[in-house]
């Protein structure tokens, strides 16, 4: 086994630690040392176990096969959800704030307190609609803890204001809101994708992506829109930033192209044939060291394929082309990444020792859903066709206490 952690020195450390206190239980004298040992030591071994993960998720399926379920979250409050889900925006750790093809705009509180795996004790509450948004919001973003800025399909520019949205516990407080006049030449706010701090790509309805920006001065918030700063790309379907001023863009054709702004102009730096059919959703790895260097490219007809982000080249990883259904979302965190077939499948991957795979035996059958959400380690939001909120469960070795609670050597 690859450790970092030099375990022979560990072994002996325990041992003579073990004499020590077996001499304090004789004489009654405790080694003024022994409580700062017994504390580097109980550092060391969160770090080992924490190396040893992986080797226990791979090498020992006799011990504990990762599953998943789905759980139904129970509604508190007197408000729903009756729409399609559009665009969300995650605001804290439990609140949500998602806009509806119906143009309605609400938030949801999750009170996961007690989401244990084996209890069902989750729950959410629903906001009402905020009032004076009269469009569909296509994009949502938080400018920072006081203010969150929403875009329509018409045009309209929104503010929504807060005293702290961070410390907001009252989803049915007062929530301030302000329509910004802008000056741009196009009739609505299509698909947007955040590359920077305040900088967006805006779809501009001819195949174009221009570069847009939102800018305070003297406490005013306004859009400056760069028509002359764009690139064109045909059919495209989705977009994902891979990091700052730096995304992809997926097409119809499975076509993936590797745009960078950088000089005042968006830039097509690479250009490749992805999939064999269309491109549904793009979205970036989350390795369980939270960095993210695998890009993951989902299609139709089951097409899937994660590749490496290296700067000289983009190494297929995986490639799979018989799963079933259109595959239409996906969301990856903390080494574990969940992909929605139109069959009603939901699909699983895994990260072990910086690489990924399908894991074919904790699949899910027969259950369809329109959207996830990542909530947690192993923990992910879904949505069904009727707007309710369930939370999918994946029981799996993450922690150096789920090693303890394994029964390791029956």
């Amino acid at each position: 086994m690859n450790l970092s952690i030099d375990v022979k020195y560990f072994k002996n450390q325990v041992i003579d630690l073990r004499k020590k206190l077996n001499e304090c239980l004789t004489y009654g004298i405790l080694d003024d040392s022994f409580q700062e040992r017994l504390e580097k030591l109980l550092q060391i071994e969160q770090e080992l176990l924490t190396e040893l993960i992986p080797y226990y998720r791979v090498y020992s399926n006799n011990i504990k096969k990762t599953s998943m379920k789905v759980n139904p979250i129970k509604q508190f409050g007197s408000f729903d959800f009756d729409s399609f889900l559009q665009r969300a925006l995650r605001i804290n750790d439990n609140l949500f704030i998602i806009s509806g093809i119906d143009g309605k705009v609400q938030f949801f509180y999750i009170d996961s307190a007690y989401n244990s795996y084996s209890h069902n004790q989750t729950h959410v509450e629903w906001s009402p609609p905020i009032k004076n948004i009269k469009e569909r919001i296509s994009f949502i973003y938080k400018l920072n803890d006081k203010e969150i800025m929403l875009l329509g399909v018409k045009g309209g520019y929104y503010l929504l204001s807060n005293n702290n949205f961070d410390e907001m516990t009252d989803i049915n407080g007062q929530i301030r809101v302000k329509k910004i006049e802008t000056e741009h030449n196009f009739n609505g706010f299509g698909r947007c994708l955040a590359i920077n701090d305040g900088v967006f790509v805006v779809e501009n309805g001819d195949e174009k992506l221009n570069l847009l920006e939102t800018v305070k001065e003297k406490d005013e918030w306004s859009l400056i829109f760069y028509k002359d700063i764009y690139c064109t790309i045909s059919n495209w379907t989705a977009l994902e930033k891979i990091s700052d001023d730096y995304f992809a863009a997926g097409t119809k054709a499975g076509e993936l192209y590797f745009i960078k702004y950088e000089n005042s102009k968006l830039n097509i730096t690479e250009k490749i044939k992805c999939l064999n059919d269309e491109i549904r959703q793009i979205r970036c790895l989350e390795n369980e060291n939270g960095s993210m260097s695998s890009l993951i490219v989902i299609g139709n007809n089951g097409h899937l394929k994660i590749l490496s982000l290296c700067k000289d080249s983009k190494t297929v990883k995986i490639e799979l082309n018989d799963l079933k259904g259109n595959l239409f979302d996906v969301q990856s965190k903390n080494g574990t990444a969940v992909v929605l077939s139109e069959d009603g499948i939901i699909y699983f991957l895994e990260e072990n020792f910086g690489n990924w795979y399908l894991n074919d035996e904790a699949v899910i059958k027969d259950v369809f859903f329109t959207n996830i959400l990542k909530f947690d380690i192993s923990k992910y939001l879904l949505m069904d066709v009727e707007g309710k909120l369930n939370m999918l469960y994946i029981d799996r070795i993450d922690t150096p206490k789920d090693l303890w609670e394994q029964p390791l050597y029956q």
